[in-house]
C-alpha cells in the first residue's frame, strides 16, 4: 500500500468522493450503492456509479474515489468495467504520474475456490499506484468461499474515519449520524436483551411447505445464553418511494405476444453501446432437445436460438464466444410474494412509478429506470430484482424493524449480528427465496418499496456458444444442466423434508416454447478463448466434462469447416485432443454421436474419455485421464507450444485440473530439465 501524503489533512481534503463499482452477479454493486447511501448520511458529497461510465463522471478528473470491485471466469473483471480498464491502460502508457491526485480505496470480492483470488482488486490496486496514485486506505479482499460479511462489514468500518481525513463532510451532519447510529445500536440492545429475558426458544423455526415457498430450519437455541446481541450493521437508509401513475398513461408493462424479456427491453437494445456488437437482441427460440436419456441424474437440454434479426451481431462472435440471458423470476413465486406483501392482484399489474425520497441520494441502478419509465410492481419484481438470493446481513438487520413480533425481530437481527454467524452461514446455505424469508419469520411485513431497495439486481446469466458461424444458418446453440436439487438440513425433526431448489433460468428455458423471444447479448470474450485461426496453427488441447465440452463442439465444427475451406486432409491439420468425462457412458455421454463422427474422421485427432459413476476400472475423473498421459501432454504443452482450454465447474474440476497440471508439470521438468528455461 502506498504511504499517505505529508500534506495536511486540510490541504488534502477533498469536496466530493466518488464511489465507483464493477459488478457481475450484483453483489458489489449492491456492498458500493450501501456504502454510497452511508455516505451521504454521514454528510460527504458522495456520487455512484458503474465503472464504464468513466466519461459520464469524468474518471481522469477525480481525486478521490472508492472501489468494489468483483472478479467473475479466470480472474476476469466484470462485464460493466471492460471500457474502463481499456481507458486505463490508455491513460497510464507512458504516463509514470497520470493518476498521481488519486487517492483511493479498494474492496475486492472473490472466491478462494476459484484460482486468481480477487485478481480484478489487486491488479486494479496494482495499476494506480504505478500510475501514481494513491491509497489512503488498505484494501480488503472479501472471499465469499467463507462468507463476505467476514471482511465486507469491519473493512467499511474503518473505511468512514479513513475517509474523513481526505474527504470534506458536512460536520454537523456527520456527528448528528454517529450519535443517531450509537443510540440506535443501544436502543436495539436494550430492547433485544429485554425480549430474550422472556423468550421462549425454540430449537428451530420453520414454515409449513406450499408450492411457492419452501421451510427453512433454523437452530435459535443459542439466544437463550444471550444478554444482549452486538454487532449488527445499521440500518440502511429507506431510498425508494412508490408514486402512483395515472392508468391512461403509457406503462412499459405490457408484452406482445411471443416475447418472453422484460417489457421495457426496448431501452435496453437502444442503449449506446462502444460496441455495439454487445448491445442486447431479441433471439427466436427454433428448438430444445434433451441430451441426456432419462434415468440421468442431472436433465441436460440443447437449445438452438435464431440470430435473424441481429443484424448487428453477423460476423462479430467465434467458436468460444459466450452470450448472456434476461431471465426472469418465477411467476408463481413472484405472486406469492406479493400475496405475502398484502398487495392485491390489481395492485401488482397496476403501473408505478418510483421516487428518490432525498434528492441527493439516486436509486439503485436497477430501479433507476422506473422513475421515468412507470412498471407494474409485478414486472420489477420479476425481470429487475433478485428474489432467489440468500440475504446479506443488512437485508436482515433492515427486515428486522418490520416485524411486529418480538420473536421474530430478535431472531432476524441475531442472524445479523456477529454472535449470529453460525447460524447466518446456515441459512445461506439452505438457498431461501425471499418469500421463504418472510415465511420463516411471519410478522415481518415491510413495504414494498422497501424491499425493492434491499433486493438486489437480476443478473443476466451467461452461456456457452456450441457452435461455430455457419453462412448457411444464423444461429446459437447452447447446452445447460437444468438447475433442480435438494438441500439436506441436519440435526432437525424435520429434516427428512429436503429442501428443493431451482435455477432462475434454466427450468425457465426448459418450459419455454418454440417460437418465443428472449433477450440475449454477446460477451466480451476477455480471455480470448477461442480457437487459432489456420491450419497451421499450434496443437490443440480440450479439457472439458459435462456441459465443460459445449465451446468445444463449437471449436471442432470450425476445424471441420477450415478443413472444408482449404481443402486439406485432417492430417494436415494441427492435433486437436478432447478430454471428456462425465456420470455415465449409457446415461449423460454429451455429444457422443458427433464426438465419434468427428474422431473417425479425423477432425479430432484424440478422444479420452471416463466415466466417474460406471464402476468400472481406469481413470475417474479427467485429471485422472490427463495423468494417464502426462509425458505426452507435457511434451505437447512445453515443446510444441501447444494451447491448453479448460471449460467447466472452476470451483471443483478446474481447481483439481489446475493442481493435476501442476504436479505433472514438477514430475516432467525433473526428468526433463531442459524444458525449466519454458517454464
Amino acid at each position: 500500500m502506498a504511504a499517505a501524503p505529508n500534506s495536511s489533512a486540510a490541504d488534502f481534503a477533498d469536496s466530493q468522493v466518488a464511489f465507483l463499482y464493477a459488478s457481475q452477479t450484483g453483489n458489489a454493486e449492491s456492498i458500493s450503492y450501501s456504502m454510497y447511501e452511508e455516505a451521504a448520511k454521514r454528510g460527504f458529497n458522495a456520487k455512484w456509479h458503474v465503472l464504464d461510465d468513466h466519461e459520464k463522471f469524468g474518471f481522469n478528473e477525480v481525486r478521490t474515489a472508492v472501489f468494489v470491485v468483483s472478479t467473475t471466469g479466470d480472474g476476469d473483471p466484470p462485464d460493466n468495467s471492460a471500457r474502463f480498464w481499456r481507458v486505463l491502460r490508455k491513460a497510464t502508457r507512458g504516463k509514470d504520474r497520470a493518476y498521481s491526485h488519486l487517492r483511493y480505496a479498494i474492496l475486492g470480492l472473490g472466491d478462494t475456490n476459484y484460482s486468481n483470488f480477487c485478481n480484478t482488486a489487486q491488479r486494479l490496486d496494482k495499476q494506480l499506484l504505478e500510475a501514481g496514485a494513491t491509497a489512503f486506505y488498505p484494501k480488503g479482499l472479501a472471499d465469499d468461499g467463507t462468507g463476505l460479511e467476514e471482511v465486507v462489514e469491519s473493512w467499511i468500518e474503518g473505511l468512514w474515519p479513513a475517509l474523513a481525513r481526505v474527504a470534506q463532510c458536512a460536520p454537523s451532519l456527520a456527528a448528528e449520524t454517529e450519535a443517531v447510529a450509537s443510540s440506535e445500536i443501544e436502543a436495539e440492545a436494550d430492547a433485544v436483551s429485554t425480549g430474550l429475558k422472556g423468550l421462549a426458544l425454540n430449537s428451530s423455526t420453520s414454515t409449513s411447505n406450499t408450492s411457492a415457498h419452501q421451510p427453512l430450519v433454523l437452530n435459535f437455541q443459542v439466544m437463550e445464553s444471550l444478554k444482549a446481541i452486538s454487532g449488527a450493521p445499521r440500518v440502511p437508509s429507506a431510498v425508494c418511494k412508490i408514486a402512483p401513475v395515472d392508468s391512461s398513461s403509457e406503462s412499459s408493462a405490457s408484452l406482445a405476444e411471443g416475447l418472453a424479456c422484460p417489457p421495457w427491453h426496448a431501452s435496453l437494445t437502444g442503449e449506446d453501446w462502444d460496441d455495439v456488437s454487445l448491445a442486447p437482441f431479441l433471439a427466436t427460440l427454433q428448438s430444445t432437445a434433451q441430451l441426456t436419456s432419462p434415468e440421468a441424474l442431472k436433465r441436460t437440454l440443447l437449445v438452438e436460438i435464431s440470430l435473424s434479426a441481429a443484424d448487428h451481431v453477423h460476423g462479430s462472435w467465434q467458436a468460444g464466444d459466450s452470450f448472456n440471458i434476461y431471465a426472469p423470476n418465477d411467476e408463481g413465486l413472484v405472486a406469492g410474494l406479493l400475496e405475502r406483501l398484502a398487495v392485491s392482484p390489481d395492485e401488482a399489474r397496476r403501473p408505478v412509478s418510483l421516487r428518490k425520497r432525498d434528492a441527493a441520494i439516486e436509486l439503485p441502478t436497477h430501479l433507476a429506470r422506473f422513475a421515468t419509465a412507470p412498471a407494474s410492481l409485478f414486472d420489477i419484481l420479476q425481470w429487475a430484482c433478485d428474489v432467489c438470493t440468500a440475504p446479506r446481513k443488512q437485508t436482515l438487520r433492515a427486515l428486522a424493524d418490520h416485524c411486529s413480533e418480538v420473536t421474530d425481530r430478535d431472531r432476524l437481527l441475531f442472524l445479523s449480528s456477529r454472535q449470529g454467524a453460525a447460524v447466518f452461514d446456515e441459512l445461506r446455505r439452505q438457498a431461501p427465496t425471499t418469500l421463504d424469508l418472510l415465511h420463516t419469520f411471519p410478522s415481518c411485513l415491510p413495504p414494498v418499496e422497501r424491499l425493492l431497495e434491499l433486493l438486489p439486481p437480476l443478473a443476466p446469466r451467461s452461456y456457452s456458444i456450441c457452435n461455430a458461424p455457419n453462412t448457411a444458418s444464423n444461429t446459437w446453440r447452447f447446452a445447460f444442466n437444468v438447475v433442480e436439487y435438494c438441500i439436506t438440513v441436519e440435526g432437525s425433526d424435520v429434516s427428512t423434508l429436503p429442501l428443493r431448489r431451482r435455477g432462475v433460468c434454466t427450468p425457465w428455458l426448459e418450459r419455454l416454447p418454440r417460437g418465443q423471444r428472449i433477450l440475449v447479448a454477446k460477451r466480451r470474450n476477455v480471455n480470448e478463448f477461442r480457437m487459432p485461426t489456420g491450419l497451421d496453427a499450434r496443437p490443440v488441447v480440450m479439457v472439458g466434462p459435462g456441459t465443460g465440452v459445449a465451446p468445444f463442439i463449437g471449436f471442432l465444427e470450425q476445424r471441420a469447416q477450415d478443413l472444408v475451406a482449404a481443402g486439406a486432409r485432417p492430417q494436415e491439420a494441427p492435433l486437436m485432443w478432447l478430454f471428456f468425462g462425465c456420470r455415465s457412458r449409457l446415461h449423460d455421454y454429451l455429444f457422443r454421436s458427433q464426438l465419434e463422427q468427428w474422431q473417425s474422421e479425423g477432425v479430432l485427432t484424440r478422444l479420452s474419455t471416463c466415466f466417474s459413476r460406471d464402476g468400472l476400472d481406469g481413470p475417474k475423473y479427467v485429471q485422472h485421464t490427463m495423468a494417464q498421459h502426462e509425458d505426452e501432454l507435457m511434451s505437447l504443452l512445453l515443446t510444441k507450444s501447444a494451447l491448453l482450454y479448460v471449460c467447466g465447474d472452476a470451483k471443483g474440476m478446474g481447481r483439481d485440473v489446475n493442481d493435476a497440471l501442476a504436479d505433472m508439470l514438477c514430475r516432467y521438468s525433473v526428468k526433463h530439465p531442459e524444458c525449466f528455461d519454458v517454464l
